[in-house]
């Protein structure tokens, strides 16, 4: 299930006749001659959008849903975030710079990652940032120092930052080990007990304790991603009474949590996503129901949330669940070359380099001959064969599928790889001196944009 993009049966995929995006025909988007090529409803992203915002919105009076941009950062999926008033999520100061270049308010942003130079976090401080994420207890450390002395030259007192403390909540998922983000062996975030002792070790350098409070006073909030493309929720219970315990602990030393961030990380199959969004409605209310229930056991906090959380400001970080299946990657038959009856190789314009998800994750993404370009075709021709399908770059870790179920192929068709909208694009590079894949985006029928 894939919203606003319609695929007929393989018989009709002649001519560019069996497959439309956003009501847009396969043949208006092959007449531009861009493969390889990204496809990309724009009206599929708004939707995810819209349907992330309804759900958390059930829950929490007070929230936000900010776009995870390093899933796709192209300018009209940002422009489209714009416009329609949601945050951008941000892990470096290039995406800095580009989120405000989309027209998105440096109050909506929220920097996260690891190993942020103190020149980034400095030039998004001091121009509004609304919400940072800090990973590291040296980080923020000298995050802390430079508020305080740049509150003593007023230079940012009207600026509304909230700091986060990124806590890892050292627990398993079951996803890739590359997409964990929460577990103990993982370089994100900070371990509570490492935070404790900072803390406990920080007030001591204090002559007293309103100075300690004045100085620590950023620190507003806990952030939690434990990880990527996961499937299953089961462990956000244990999650939540990780986060309250360390927001127990902050209440107990004066510092009041207001501000809860609990990531992104939703996953997408390779059949795609529910039209009506049920995925997204169905892990939200999990995840807040499971927060809501959980905090019942923390009277103290309760009472600065006040019982029906109005005083709590809570956000989301989605990005793939938000792109992923707003997109399919185009790419067009060279020829194909049969080494046994095992290996069978079809040879595409496409490559690692412009879809590097199989090569790199070992990702499966799923696989369609979409457009016939013989038009005689025969009963022979559909019969299903286990093609490898791979590109020209000089390598032999360059493939975009293995043992991909398909019909005869031949020179000049087009395979579509589908959910290509989140870490295909974003992650393309030049390697082999190869350009970079066209992007073509699309609305209500109509071609909007073509890089």
């Amino acid at each position: 299930m894939r919203p606003f993009i319609s695929l007929k049966s393989i018989e009709e995929r002649i001519n560019g006749k069996g497959l439309e995006i956003d009501a847009v025909p396969l043949a208006q988007i092959l007449d531009l001659d861009k493969t390889p090529v990204y496809v990309t409803s724009l009206n599929a992203v708004s939707q995810r959008l819209n349907k992330y915002k309804e759900a958390l919105s059930i829950h929490f009076k007070q929230n936000e849903i900010f776009y995870a941009m390093k899933a796709n950062f192209a300018a009209p999926i940002l422009n489209t975030v714009s416009k329609e008033n949601f945050g951008i999520d941000i892990v470096s100061i290039g995406e800095w710079r580009k989120a405000l270049a989309s027209g998105i308010h440096p109050n909506k942003v929220c920097f996260a990652g690891v190993g942020k130079k103190e020149s980034e976090w400095k030039e998004a401080i001091l121009g509004g940032l609304g919400n940072l994420s800090v990973e590291h207890l040296t980080e923020l450390t000298e995050i802390l120092d430079f508020l305080s002395e740049e509150k003593k030259l007023n230079s940012i007192a009207q600026k509304k930052l909230v700091v986060s403390l990124r806590l890892n909540p050292a627990v398993e998922v079951d996803t890739h080990p590359h997409l964990k983000t929460g577990a103990l062996n993982s370089k994100f975030g900070v371990l509570f007990e490492h935070f404790c002792n900072w803390l406990n070790a920080k007030k001591m350098q204090f002559k007293n304790e309103e100075l300690f409070l004045n100085w620590i006073n950023p620190l507003k909030g806990i952030h939690v991603h434990i990880g990527s493309q996961l499937t299953e929720n089961s462990i956000f219970p244990l999650v939540a009474r990780k986060v309250l315990d360390c927001a127990q602990f902050m209440f107990e030393n004066k510092i009041f949590v207001q501000h809860i961030d609990f990531g992104g990380g939703l996953g997408v199959g390779q059949n795609g996503v529910p039209e009506n969004g049920e995925d997204i409605f169905s892990h939200v209310h999990f995840v807040c129901n499971a927060f809501k229930q959980e905090s019942k056991k923390y009277p103290k906090l309760l009472s600065i949330w006040n019982d029906d959380f109005s005083n709590l400001f809570v956000c989301m970080e989605p990005g793939r669940s938000i792109v992923a299946s707003s997109t399919i990657f185009l790419t067009k038959v060279l020829y194909e070359k049969r080494n046994s009856v095992e290996n069978i190789f079809c040879y595409v314009d496409g490559a690692m380099n412009d879809f590097p998800r199989p090569s790199i994750y070992g990702a499966v993404h799923h696989a369609e001959l979409v457009n016939y370009d013989n038009m005689n075709l025969s009963k022979n021709d559909l019969n299903i064969f286990s093609w490898n399908i791979v590109g020209p770059v000089c390598e032999s870790g360059d493939f975009l599928a293995k043992n991909a179920l398909l019909p005869q192929i031949h020179k000049g068709d087009v395979i579509a790889f589908f959910e290509a909208g989140a870490y295909c694009r974003s992650m393309a590079s030049q390697y082999n001196l190869r350009e970079l894949p066209s992007e073509i985006f699309v609305r209500d029928g109509n071609i909007t944009d073509i890089f």
